[in-house]
């Protein structure tokens, strides 16, 4: 066993106890496998952006480094609200500059994402939850 290993997964992931959590078997040793903290710690190392890597952290602790790391942030309900925001702070932007023309394209980027057929119900999903909570927030 590589303590190293369950050391990083830990200063990464802030998730002692995954990375320390003993077997619920009658055999001694952890739940999970040297192998799969490499595994996750690989996905943490291969994320794309910020957005993707607290999303792979957030799974990692709630439902451990098996199960966590094998989640996909693109398909996600996370993803879309990340869209979302995004397309309203374009949106935003060209309100603040007075370009009408960039904040209707915004808009219809936002349609766009909940109209694509390619993307999974997941995304669509968080699109929606991002653009509820807008017409919630509003006054």
């Amino acid at each position: 066993m590589d303590p190293f290993l369950r050391k990083l997964y830990v200063d990464l992931t802030m998730d002692e106890y995954n990375a320390y959590r003993l077997r619920e078997d009658d055999t001694e040793g952890y739940m999970y496998s040297d192998n799969t903290i490499m595994r996750a710690l690989r996905k943490l190392e291969a994320a794309k952006d910020a957005d993707e890597f607290s999303y792979l952290v957030k799974a990692m602790r709630e439902y451990g480094p098996r199960a966590g790391a094998s989640m996909n942030y693109e398909t996600s309900n996370y993803a879309g609200q990340d869209f979302f925001d995004e397309r309203l702070a374009d949106y935003q932007e060209a309100g603040r500059r007075g370009d009408i023309l960039d904040q209707g394209k915004a808009m219809a980027r936002v349609g766009m994402g909940l109209l694509n057929p390619l993307s999974s119900g997941d995304k669509r999903a968080g699109v929606t939850r991002g653009l509820l909570r807008y017409i919630s927030e509003r006054e």
